[in-house]
């Protein structure tokens, strides 16, 4: 190409580099359409994932807050209402009278000066069972 003698040692060495670069293929530049299109489903993915994973965490609350409204949920809370705790009966002491009275055998009637079966009149004793 270029003769050396007419340009020197610059000849010498642009012929050089004119040879490298004849033999070698020049790199292929990406598409700006392809690297749009990649992009956009980049984007796509990215949105799907974090839609995602914040339905998940969406409906976690959503069923932990169920859960802890249901009756009987908290240990210390019961749906039931108990008894108040009330000491443990002592086996060494007298016996205490028991809170009921015992019926009685008879009925007390009023003693009025009538006698028969008139109505209204009941009588004197009830019958034992």
């Amino acid at each position: 190409m270029y003769d050396s003698d007419e340009y020197g040692e610059g000849g010498r060495v642009r012929g050089a580099f004119e040879a490298i670069l004849d033999g070698s293929r020049e790199p292929a530049l990406p598409s700006v359409t392809d690297a749009a299109v990649a992009g956009g489903r980049r984007i796509r993915r990215r949105r799907t994932a974090v839609s995602g994973a914040v339905g998940v965490l969406v409906a976690a609350v959503l069923t932990a807050g169920a859960v802890a409204a249901l009756p009987g949920a908290d240990p210390g809370r019961s749906s039931v209402p108990l008894a108040p705790a009330s000491p443990p009966p002592t086996t060494t002491g007298p016996a205490s009278p028991s809170a009921v009275p015992s019926e009685p055998s008879a009925v007390p009637t009023p003693s009025g000066g009538t006698t028969g079966n008139a109505p209204g009149t009941a009588p004197r004793t009830s019958p034992l069972p």
